[in-house]
């Protein structure tokens, strides 16, 4: 028997000894843990697969073989440069970088085709580089096609059935909302975009603005040592002629980085809105009005960047970046408005010729500092400045005949609105990494906001020009903001976590100075966030998350200028608009890193919204933001990616959620649900040859937005590709919108009115493009920064078009 014990110890001994153990961690250059990469062992002598597996969430990956041999372990992962190793023998790997994959070889550019959605860690991922079908659309197009995304009649944007979302550009926010947001986005040509990341519920690191998340758009960068970039023309052709064009450059060396970007767009936008509108009293119909109005909507934008990066030692970076803006829009309509009695006799006719040329011009500043401790904490100190410059000349000329007695005038008004904005900023964040993977980051944020808005109206009769006070109004507003977080990472075998907590103080004070009117308010919030990943097997894994947010109001809700559509129709903002405060949480599963799963839930306080309301007795609608008491949202989505065949792969996105108000309107109750079900899906066929097919298309059912009942509002776009001049040039055709469906049709029922409104957009047309990648494609990415200013800066963009 101890004979039998001792031959048993050895065979165990050998046996164990006979096992080898690998281990390591897979990361991207910017030492971010890459979840789900493959990580294979084969034999170094006949290359046979010997095991298998994927990285967790946390990129840590171990296995165990059960036989020495000579091996070679090879990682990879989509978009990235594979990387192998020989081993013989049980070892831990420690970090392993995986470098974007994008090497030349002999004059042969090698590039990974990524696809057009992707899920990651904590967000969705739109790849608008390389996609067909947002050849030659601006960024507001890409955004409207992009899963669990709405953009109503209004412009409003909408993540996961809830308003307030914040739109970031390279990380920075940009404080734009509704019709001007619109305009800044139309602007952008996606051939400047690398990827758009939709991030439901973000981390203390950014700005606790936005309730229903962050919708981050990544531009292009310089990735490579040497001098390149690319040249793309998008010419293309609606109701009107349009042009999207671009060009990036980039020189690096081993010490400096150069890099720069132009674009330049012009199109002639066609809008017509047709609206049936009855007013109300005690229940009964006491006028209607049929208003036509037709927009023609030129606009032309110029926007640069230039930046340097030197590199002092492979520790300690130092930056300079200048961006600028030029945009000019112009309104040209024309409104007729007939009015009629509650029997549908006619009683009055009005035209109104409007023209508004609006300019709005943009220089930043941005001093940035990086350095790299040895215990490889980093720390980044941004130091900013900017200029914001707008202006407007407008007029409107009205022609009234009532023909009960057959009585004409004529009615001329002119706005001028002369604005600017000064800002300051500086923004520290340090991040301290551990042995055991965890990681601290805490940060720091000071913004200091001067805006200043003069707009005056005056009316021409006979001659003579006098000013309408009614309408003319100067505002000023102040507003400053000190930041601070503190966020901790818990990285495990099977699961992480990240704590975190944020601080914000904001002292705001807006002075009307044509009506002497003003406030002041101070207040101190902290926002809290906490998330979870847990992964049962490479297959499955399970996330939670949960915090707590704010909406601001912009500068434009604030302030109380008017936008007039028509006579009979505008916009103006509310000064006494509250912040809106939302708890968030969110569940979601993925499923064989494939498919993707998540419930949301939201309450909102205070919550900000837009309503459609009688100007007191006149028969004038105003669209106008408010705050109602509450909302309580709900939803779910669901990314499916489907491969009918090896040269047809598709992905589908399913978004459905449910807005539960509670409150009242300029005094009427508002307790209602509203649902909304969206589908979204887009197809990738490789047709052989280098040629490639890709359909995308978007269906959302009818739903209410706030108030307003939408009709449903679908799109079919398709595009193709062909790559030439050895892979330097690519040349796309896309049609956008084949059946012309995307335009809002609804029907606004509250109150004292009834509005049914058609409002149709120059969605569908055709565009040709060509990118040309010159220079030389090798090795690693420049550093990707922004100004911190942006966080702030683009909220008085809101008063381009007033």
């Amino acid at each position: 028997m101890q004979k039998l014990l001792i031959l048993l110890a050895v065979a165990c001994f050998c046996y164990s000894s006979a096992q080898i153990s690998i281990k390591g961690t897979v990361i991207d250059e910017s030492s971010n843990p890459i979840s789900f990469a493959n990580v294979l062992v084969k034999k170094q002598s006949d290359s046979t697969l010997v095991k298998g597996s994927i990285t967790e969430a946390n990129g840590k990956f171990e296995m165990t073989l059960t036989a020495q041999n000579d091996y070679i372990l090879i990682v990879s992962y989509l978009g990235y440069a594979e990387a192998s190793f020989s081993f013989s023998e049980s070892k831990n790997f420690g970090d392993i970088i995986l470098k974007e994959q994008a090497e030349q070889l002999e004059g042969v550019t090698v590039t990974s085709q990524k696809p057009f959605l992707q899920r990651e860690q904590d967000k969705l991922v739109v790849n608008v580089e390389g996609s067909i079908v947002s050849v030659g659309n601006s960024t507001m197009e890409i955004i409207e096609k992009s899963p669990g995304i709405i953009v109503d009649q209004n412009d409003n944007i909408s993540l996961s059935g809830r308003s307030g979302v914040r739109v970031y550009i390279d990380g920075r926010d940009t404080r734009l909302q509704g019709e001007d947001l619109a305009n800044l986005l139309r602007s952008m040509p996606s051939s400047n975009i690398e990827k758009i990341e939709i991030i439901t519920n973000p981390s203390v690191r950014y700005e606790a603005q936005g309730n229903a998340g962050i919708i981050n758009i990544v531009t292009k960068k310089g990735k490579f040592y040497g001098t390149n970039g690319s040249l793309t023309l998008s010419p293309g052709h609606g109701r009107y002629f349009r042009w999207n064009n671009s060009i990036n450059a980039n020189h690096r060396t081993e010490k400096l980085n150069i890099y720069g970007q132009y674009a330049f767009a012009k199109r002639n936008q066609y809008q017509e809105i047709v609206i049936d509108r009855a007013f109300f009293e005690e229940g009964q119909v006491v006028s209607k009005y049929d208003l036509q109005n037709d927009f023609e909507l030129p606009l032309e934008n110029h926007s640069g960047r230039l930046g340097l990066d030197y590199f002092l030692s492979d520790k300690t970076t130092i930056g300079v970046l200048l961006s600028g803006l030029k945009n000019i829009n112009e309104n040209d309509s024309f409104s007729m408005i007939n009015g009629f009695t509650p029997n549908d006799m006619l009683i009055s006719e009005e035209e109104t010729k409007t023209d508004i040329k609006s300019k709005w011009n943009q220089l930043t500043g941005n001093l940035n500092m990086q350095h790299k401790f040895n215990n490889k904490s980093s720390l980044e100190i941004n130091f900013d400045a900017a200029r914001y410059d707008n202006s407007s000349d407008q007029r409107f000329v009205s022609n009234f005949l009532f023909t009960e007695n057959n009585v004409q005038f004529q009615d001329i008004l002119t706005g001028d609105v002369d604005g600017f904005l000064n800002l300051y900023g500086i923004a520290i964040d340090y991040t301290l990494p551990f042995q055991n993977k965890n990681k601290l980051e805490v940060g720091w944020k000071n913004t200091l906001v001067k805006t200043d808005n003069d707009l005056q109206y005056f009316n021409l009769a006979n001659g003579t020009t006098t000013v309408n006070t009614d309408l003319s109004n100067h505002f000023i507003y102040d507003e400053a903001i000190y930041a601070a977080y503190i966020s901790y990472n818990i990285n495990k075998e099977k699961w992480n976590a990240q704590l975190g907590i944020r601080a914000e103080n904001t002292f705001i004070k807006g002075n009307q100075l044509t009506t002497q009117e003003s406030f002041k308010n101070d207040y101190i919030n902290i926002f809290p966030t906490a998330s979870y990943n847990y992964s049962f097997n490479e297959n499955s894994v399970l996330g939670i998350s949960v915090g707590r947010r704010i909406d601001r109001p912009s500068y434009s809700q604030l302030n109380p200028f008017r936008t007039f559509v028509n006579t009979n129709t505008y916009r103006e903002g509310n000064p006494f608009l509250n912040p809106q405060y939302t708890w968030t949480g969110e569940l979601n599963y993925t499923l064989k890193q494939r498919y993707y799963f998540a419930f949301n839930f939201g309450y909102t306080i205070d919550n900000l919204n837009m309503a459609i309301l009688q100007d007191g007795n006149d028969e004038v609608v105003v669209v106008r933001p408010i705050n109602i008491s509450n909302l309580k949202s709900y939803s779910f989505v669901a990314s499916v990616p489907v491969k009918f065949f090896k040269w047809w792969q598709s992905n589908w996105n399913l978004n459905a959620s449910m807005n539960d108000f509670d409150g009242d309107i300029d005094g009427f109750n508002f307790n209602r649900n509203n649902p909304i079900v969206s589908l979204n899906s887009s197809h990738n066929l490789n047709l052989g040859n280098g040629y490639r097919l890709q359909i995308s298309g978007f269906h959302v059912f009818p739903h209410y937005a706030s108030v307003t009942e939408i009709e449903t509002i679908s799109s079919i776009s398709i595009g193709a590709q062909k790559n030439i001049l050895k892979n330097k040039g690519t040349v796309r055709i896309n049609i956008s919108d084949i059946f012309w469906n995307q335009y809002p049709t609804g029907r606004t029922r509250f109150g004292n009115i009834d509005d049914a409104f058609t409002s149709y957009r120059d969605t569908r047309y055709a565009t040709l493009s060509f990118t040309w990648r010159f220079g030389k494609q090798t090795v690693r990415s420049e550093r990707r920064r922004s100004s911190q200013v942006q966080d702030e800066l683009n909220r008085a963009r809101q008063q381009s078009n007033n």
